[in-house]
């Protein structure tokens, strides 16, 4: 399940994003937090249904046609396909008119998202 980020939720949102090579460092990363509360950036955790726990985060910037996805981090037993896939679904359903896009960082997990997604309406790509 997708929630909004709010600022009780900003020591479970920084454990996740440290697991990033880019927030190893403490300051970048509470930098990030403060940033994307005061920018066009959203946080959002996912919450694992099954145990109860968050057990992902993405943060995105929203515009007028798209959802870029920033970044996208799991827990290490949460890492599975399933579940990033579930989550950028998700990401879809709360934007039903926008188009989910990655960075080059994020692009390869939203392209086999968006493959899997086509696959699974029935589509064919090469058709």
């Amino acid at each position: 399940m997708l929630i909004a980020y709010r600022k009780d939720y900003q020591k479970i949102a920084m454990g996740l994003l440290s697991l990033l090579p880019p927030f190893k460092d403490y300051h970048r990363l509470k930098a990030a937090i403060d940033w994307s509360g005061e920018s066009d950036q959203l946080i959002y955790l996912w919450q694992n249904e099954t145990i109860g726990q968050f057990t992902g985060i993405v943060v995105v910037s929203v515009g007028q046609d798209y959802v870029l996805v920033r970044h996208l981090s799991f827990t290490p037993s949460d890492r599975a396909g399933k579940n990033v896939f579930a989550l950028l679904a998700a990401l879809q359903e709360r934007y039903p008119q926008k188009r989910i896009m990655g960075t080059l960082t994020t692009q390869g997990v939203v392209t086999n998202w968006a493959r899997d997604r086509y696959y699974r309406q029935g589509g064919d790509l090469n058709g």
